[in-house]
């Protein structure tokens, strides 16, 4: 005689309900997954050493720049908005600077400079123009000196999170530094100010990606001014050579 229907369902989810438990109670027999291990923040004077030294063996850049407030100094008379540059390490660069003139409006001046030797043109269709080296606003081949023992040059240094920028993970460090500091990169800084400083920095190799200047530079910027330099195709094979 076959059981009764009620009976059989019911013996079955007794069975059911017993597995449940007894795969219960083996699960919490095994230990609970651990959380990933968060990611350690190296010290920050470790870190702006390693970007120091990034920096002295740094062969070839592209740069840009823009007055993120349009309250800086005058740049030949004209109002800066942006800057962009190849740089081939130590004194070789090619740089696209946009400015607003007065009575022309918006126009590109274009500085190159290989060597001792270094050309200008004041728009696009403008003759080329030789210009002294002691009128290139810029001397990327400063750029080891300005960003040599930085932990001993910036003030207060800290490391404030971390930002993914450009498309690279980067820890953001900020301090400040005496705009007397720049001098070997922007030529006529002015000695006296304190400027704020942000970096971003690669976490895996520890390169440069962006840069925040606030602050005067130039004794002619207003107090809020703030500049934001961008760095990418670092130790990129690039070849700048004079215009005929």
């Amino acid at each position: 005689m076959g059981l009764p229907l009620i009976f059989v369902r019911g013996l079955a989810i007794g069975v059911l309900t017993v597995a449940c438990l007894l795969a219960a109670v083996a699960c919490s027999d095994e230990p609970a997954p651990s959380a990933p291990a968060a990611t350690p923040t190296p010290n920050v004077n470790d870190i702006l050493a390693e970007v120091s030294a990034n920096v002295a063996a740094m062969s070839s850049a592209k740069f840009g720049m823009v007055d993120e407030t349009e309250s800086g100094a005058a740049f030949f008379g004209t109002t800066f908005k942006s800057m962009e540059a190849v740089v081939e390490t130590p004194s070789n660069f090619r740089m696209l600077v946009e400015v607003e003139a007065p009575g022309f409006g918006f126009v590109e001046i274009e500085i190159v400079k290989v060597g001792d030797e270094a050309v200008m043109k004041f728009s696009k269709g403008a003759p080329w123009l030789p210009l002294s080296p002691d009128e290139v606003p810029f001397n990327f081949a400063g750029l080891s000196t300005v960003f040599s023992d930085l932990p001993d040059k910036i003030q207060n240094a800290a490391v404030k999170g971390r930002e993914s920028v450009l498309g690279a993970q980067t820890i953001r460090v900020e301090g400040s530094f005496a705009s007397e500091e720049l001098l070997d990169l922007i030529t006529s800084a002015d000695p006296g100010h304190t400027v704020n400083l942000t970096l971003w920095i690669d976490e895996t190799d520890f390169n440069l990606r962006q840069i925040r200047l606030g602050g005067q530079i130039y004794d002619d910027d207003a107090p809020e001014t703030t500049r934001l330099l961008t760095l990418e195709d670092i130790n990129a094979p690039v070849e700048i050579e004079l215009p005929q």
